[in-house]
């Protein structure tokens, strides 16, 4: 009894430091985030398109942006802000649309997301969005623009302005200030 009491307080200590550790340091989610988009509408309608969501601002668990999407049967592409949360469980998010609607999603993986939106009324619709962090495609080389064979931030800025803070905390390993080539594929492949 005093071994299961002990191992349980010991798992309730971790428990409480991983709540603080999430506290302090919420996932990142700064950056540009395409894929699929599924709809159905109440008339059983459905349709398959594309969607990106830009997140521009982030203030620990709080964070805004806009979407771009292609309307129902058109072909002029729509933009919407949205402000979100991210819940205490740093994978459940919250999102409230500019002009009308929710979503709710969570993070599935380190650079994936799905968001669900339902909308009742008239134009009824529920739709599914699996997005991935659009992956950075510019080389090391074209990024060092002066040749010394490692990237700093203010380099980065000048390629990914809004997500330079994010790529040197992810990928400078060894927190020297710099990127070196190794550092920045093994960040750019999910290594």
């Amino acid at each position: 009894m005093k071994k299961f009491l002990c191992c349980s307080l010991v798992a309730l200590v971790f428990m409480m430091f991983s709540a603080m550790a999430f506290a302090a340091g919420a996932p990142e989610l700064r950056g540009t985030w395409g894929g699929a988009v599924k709809l159905i509408t109440k008339d059983g309608d459905i349709r398959e398109n594309k969607a990106v969501f830009v997140i521009n601002k982030q203030d620990g668990t709080m964070f805004s942006g806009y979407k771009i999407w292609f309307a129902d049967k058109n072909d002029n592409a729509e933009t919407e802000p949205f402000c979100g949360i991210i819940d205490a469980d740093g994978t459940r998010l919250y999102l409230a649309e500019g002009e009308d609607g929710y979503l709710q999603g969570e993070i599935t993986g380190k650079q994936t997301m799905s968001l669900y939106y339902l909308e009742s009324g008239r134009k009824a619709k529920a739709i599914k969005y699996n997005l991935e962090r659009v992956r950075f495609t510019r080389g090391f080389i074209e990024i060092d623009k002066d040749g010394n064979k490692t990237i700093i931030r203010s380099e980065i800025v000048n390629v990914y302005p809004l997500n330079a803070e994010r790529i040197m905390r992810e990928a400078d390993v060894n927190k020297d200030g710099k990127l070196s080539k190794t550092e920045w594929e093994n960040w750019k492949n999910g290594k």
